[in-house]
């Protein structure tokens, strides 16, 4: 092939760059991986990623679900009104997230303090626990 000067020069350049491919390879490869990935999607040779979930997750929801349930329900003797309501807003925020991760209907954020809110409260329970929440104390 070739000899000499050109030769070496040449080998020494064919060097270089196999090692820069293999060190970029090396250093880069997530970056390409995602580019393959982008590409594939592109060409629609690989089906787009699952949908992100939107709000918390479940599992959050049902613990705090479990521990508000537990300190609206134990308040004791003599707690200011003020942290009562507090706690009771919180409970209801906390069904109506469950209830939107369930897909489950409510009236609940429409209803005025009062039996009917508390009976719309019983029957969010009672519908959560049929979907598999349970945040009451056995």
């Amino acid at each position: 092939m070739l000899d000499g000067p050109v030769g070496g020069v040449l080998a020494i350049a064919v060097a270089t760059a196999v090692a820069a491919v293999a060190f970029g390879a090396v250093f880069y490869f997530a970056e390409m991986v995602a580019l393959t990935v982008r590409a594939g999607r592109l060409l629609h040779l690989i089906p787009p990623p699952p949908p992100a979930p939107v709000g918390m997750p479940l599992e959050r929801i049902a613990a705090d679900l479990r521990r508000l349930h537990r300190e609206v329900r134990r308040h004791p003797p003599g707690m200011p009104m003020a942290k009562f309501r507090g706690m009771m807003a919180a409970y209801d925020d906390a069904l109506l997230d469950a209830c939107r991760a369930l897909d489950l209907p409510t009236d609940l954020p429409g209803l005025p303090e009062g039996v009917e809110r508390e009976s719309e409260r019983l029957r969010l329970e009672f519908e959560l626990e049929r979907a598999g929440i349970r945040f009451r104390e056995r």
